[in-house]
């Protein structure tokens, strides 16, 4: 069965993704269409709008056979990063090739890329973004320079397609949307999913808590829980909150990253001992997708998850829904 993955976020579900689905799918001729999707929080640390299973359930009435998660401590992390985990979860699958969305729309162009920023000397204080500024590179050739190299350690070949600027992008969906604007889908969106709601619990807990205890917790470096429990004193909404805590070393989703951290109390330690994402979390599948997985070790239940991610998913399911339900893979009969 060919095969081929797409790594998304569905921050929300909009026009664009269901694009790029059925691109995928005229570009590769796969029989099986692979989507590992964020869950909770994704890559620039934001919550997410839409909960797990109607990520799924619209991924797969949109052409997606099978639908895996990349859990929080994995999605939220820098391009390098969250592409490792993804790649290394879809590897699992033995996936034959993946297609991303591409400003450059070139394979060739973005392996130029990636092999002189191997040559140059980076400056470790700043942001991948900020050390790629000089070259221009826009934010889904980041991600897609990162793919690439991952792929390539992995054997899987990398295709990409152009993205389409005539579709509204997530960010300007999720802005008009809390404007007050309807939006595609947006019967879907949960309200509170924002940091303006999780800031209370955030400010609290960095005022409460020392920074001995703080700066155990993952991404917290270079003495910034001091600028954040400053911060936090001073600031009572999360957006001056966020302006203040804003530096040349610190940028705005490296900070929104660091507040999941901690406000997740996902410690360096833990991160460290679960640096590999070998596994694959089942959060839906049509018919194809059911005959794909027979004889695979994937997980289907709560239980299966290792002790760190069931922690995990708890501590996000109560902080978004403050109650716990218990996972349900969803079957999609075309």
């Amino acid at each position: 069965m060919k095969t081929c993955g797409i790594i998304t976020e569905y921050n929300p579900f909009h026009q664009g993704h269901i694009y790029h689905i059925k691109k995928t799918k005229e570009l590769t001729q796969c029989d099986c269409l692979i989507a590992i999707v964020s869950n909770h929080f994704t890559q620039r640390g934001l919550p997410s709008l839409l909960s797990m299973e109607d990520k799924t359930q619209l991924a797969l009435e949109s052409g997606c056979n099978l639908v895996i998660e990349l859990p929080p401590c994995y999605a939220a992390q820098s391009a390098d990063y969250f592409a490792k985990y993804a790649i290394e979860s879809l590897h699992e699958l033995n996936v034959d090739q993946i297609c991303f969305g591409s400003e450059t729309n070139n394979i060739k162009t973005l392996k130029e890329y990636s092999n002189t920023m191997d040559q140059i000397q980076k400056d470790p204080s700043l942001s991948m973004n900020q050390n790629l500024y000089t070259k221009n590179i826009l934010p889904n050739d980041i991600l897609g320079i990162q793919y690439i190299k991952n792929c390539e350690k992995n054997n899987i070949n990398p295709l990409c397609i152009s993205r389409n600027e005539s579709f509204k992008s997530a960010t300007q969906t999720r802005k008009e949307y809390f404007n007050g604007i309807a939006q595609f889908n947006d019967q879907y969106f949960l309200k509170n999913q924002t940091w303006d709601y999780y800031y209370t619990y955030l400010r609290k807990f960095l005022i409460l808590t020392d920074t001995n205890v703080l700066s155990n917790y993952f991404l917290v470096n270079e003495g910034i829980e001091y600028r954040l429990k400053e911060n936090a004193k001073k600031h009572h909404d999360w957006e001056s909150f966020l302006s203040a805590s804003i530096s040349k070393t610190y940028t705005k989703a490296r900070i929104q990253r660091t507040c999941m951290f901690i406000l997740l109390q996902i410690t360096k330690e833990q991160i460290q001992e679960n640096n590999q994402f070998n596994l694959v979390i089942v959060s839906g599948f049509d018919s194809i997708g059911q005959e794909f997985l027979k004889g695979k070790h994937v997980i289907t239940k709560f239980k299966e998850l290792p002790k760190f991610l069931q922690d995990i998913e708890l501590k996000c399911q109560y902080l978004c829904f403050d109650t716990f339900k218990a996972r349900k893979v969803i079957y999609y009969d075309r």
